[in-house]
């Protein structure tokens, strides 16, 4: 049986991704030329942890965040579940943008400032989908990995 098996550890591994996306954010909203080193210094290892822990919850989520073809009915009643909440985070993140784009639009730079932060956003949003499985999913059955060799 792998590490991520549980909810408690697939919400260990979500909140490690969350913590990566607001440090990419937050290295986002610094990026301007007295605090430019540091936004990148911040950026670089922030996405290591952001992209690196949403690969690890897209796999321990299992199949359903698989394609439709390889889906039951529950399966893809929760993978559409989670696209639905991803679409509205999404949204929420687009409006966060449009406000970061209207601060920055009286700010020197404003172009790098709004692509960068558009950037950050837009991969967070798109790991919103493994996260909301990855905390609401329940506990695998022990029973159904009996005889398997762990992975």
């Amino acid at each position: 049986m792998t590490t991520t098996r549980t909810r408690s550890d697939r919400r260990r591994l979500a909140v490690a991704a969350v913590i990566g996306h607001l440090v990419v954010i937050a290295g986002a909203a610094l990026l301007r030329e007295p605090t430019l080193w540091f936004a990148v210094g911040l950026m670089g290892p922030g996405l290591c942890l952001c992209v690196g822990a949403a690969t690890v919850l897209r796999k321990a989520v299992g199949r359903p965040g698989s394609a439709a073809k390889d889906l039951d009915e529950r399966e893809l009643l929760l993978r559409n579940r989670a696209h639905y909440a991803a679409f509205q985070g999404i949204c929420v993140l687009m409006l966060v943008d449009l406000g970061y784009g209207l601060y920055a639009a009286g700010q020197p730079d404003s172009g790098s400032l709004l692509s960068a932060m558009t950037a950050a956003l837009f991969v967070f949003g798109t790991s919103l989908p493994a996260l909301w499985l990855a905390w609401r999913l329940p506990d695998d059955d022990p029973e159904d990995f009996e005889g398997v060799a762990p992975a």
